[in-house]
C-alpha cells in the first residue's frame, strides 16, 4: 500500500458543503495515518467530481472506495459507470463500500455508549435511521444485516429501523419502538442535512433545539440523539480494514 493511492468516493451536496466533512475528514486521518503514498477524495455532487477523479491521480496503484454506508445505488451503478470500470486496469482496485464492513456494528455500539448516560440498554429500543432507496433494494440491506447482527448480541430491550425514503418512515418511529427510552443512532456520514435537518424534524424535535447533548421528551417517550455515525474518528479504522482486505469487487 506505501506505493499505492487511496481513492475515497462520497455523495456531497452543491447546497449543503457540511454533506461531505465527514468524508474530507476520513481522507485527512488516513492521508496522516501514512498507509498509503497518497490519499485523494471526489464527490459525486460537489468539486472534485468523481468522473475527473482519476485524471488528478499519477499513481498506478489506486484502491477506490465508496465512503458509503450502504450497497446499492450509487456504489453498483453510478459510480461504475462514471469512472468506465470496466475499462481500468487490474492495478485499480475498486472496493466494497464501507458501511458493508462488520465493524460498524461496534461503531454503532460506540455511538450508542457516548450518549445512553444511566439508560441500562436492556431497558432501552435502539432506533437505527437509515437512508433508503427506491432505486436499489440493496441500499436497505446492508443496514437490516447490522441490525440483525446487533439483535443477535442481545443487548437491548429492541432494536428497530426506519428511513427517510423508505417505510417504515422516521415519523413512524413511536409506532414502532417498545420501550420509553429511545436512543437514535443515524446511520449516515455526517450530520448534513439529513442528519441535521430532516431526522431531528421526523422525530418531532423543534428546529430551535439542540438535536444532541440532550433528552427529548416526545410523546410519552425520552430520546437521546446519536451523532452521525460516520462523524466518528474510529470510522477509518473501517476504511482501512475494506482497503486492505478486500478482494475485487467490480459490478
Amino acid at each position: 500500500m506505501e506505493n499505492a493511492t487511496l481513492l475515497l468516493l462520497g455523495h456531497g451536496s452543491s447546497k449543503h458543503p457540511e454533506s461531505s466533512s465527514s468524508c474530507r475528514m476520513h481522507a485527512e486521518v488516513m492521508r496522516a495515518g501514512g498507509l498509503f503514498a497518497d490519499v485523494h477524495c471526489a464527490f459525486l455532487k460537489e468539486e472534485p467530481f468523481v468522473a475527473d477523479a482519476l485524471d488528478q491521480i499519477i499513481s498506478e496503484h489506486i484502491v477506490i472506495v465508496p465512503d458509503f454506508l450502504a450497497e446499492g445505488y450509487f456504489t453498483r451503478q453510478v459510480i461504475p459507470q462514471l469512472l468506465d470500470l470496466d475499462s481500468l486496469p487490474d492495478t485499480v482496485r475498486y472496493c466494497a463500500p464501507v458501511g458493508t464492513h462488520p465493524m460498524m456494528q461496534e461503531l454503532i455500539a460506540q455511538a450508542v455508549e457516548k450518549v445512553a448516560g444511566d439508560w441500562r440498554p436492556e431497558e432501552t429500543s435502539l432506533l437505527l435511521v437509515g437512508h433508503g432507496s427506491t432505486k436499489n433494494s440493496r441500499s436497505k440491506q446492508t443496514l437490516l444485516d447490522h441490525a440483525q447482527g446487533l439483535r443477535e448480541k442481545g443487548h437491548f430491550a429492541d432494536i428497530a429501523d426506519v428511513w427517510l425514503e423508505e417505510e417504515p418512515f422516521v415519523t413512524q418511529w413511536q409506532e414502532i419502538v417498545t420501550r420509553d427510552q429511545v436512543i437514535v443512532v443515524p446511520y449516515l456520514l455526517s450530520d448534513g442535512q439529513h442528519g441535521g435537518w430532516d431526522i431531528p424534524e421526523m422525530l418531532g424535535i423543534e428546529k430551535t433545539n439542540a438535536v444532541h447533548g440532550v433528552t427529548h421528551h416526545l410523546g410519552g417517550k425520552d430520546l437521546r440523539v446519536a451523532p452521525a455515525l460516520g462523524s466518528s474518528a474510529h470510522f477509518v479504522k473501517a476504511i482501512e480494514c475494506i482497503a486492505t482486505q478486500d478482494p475485487l469487487n467490480r459490478p
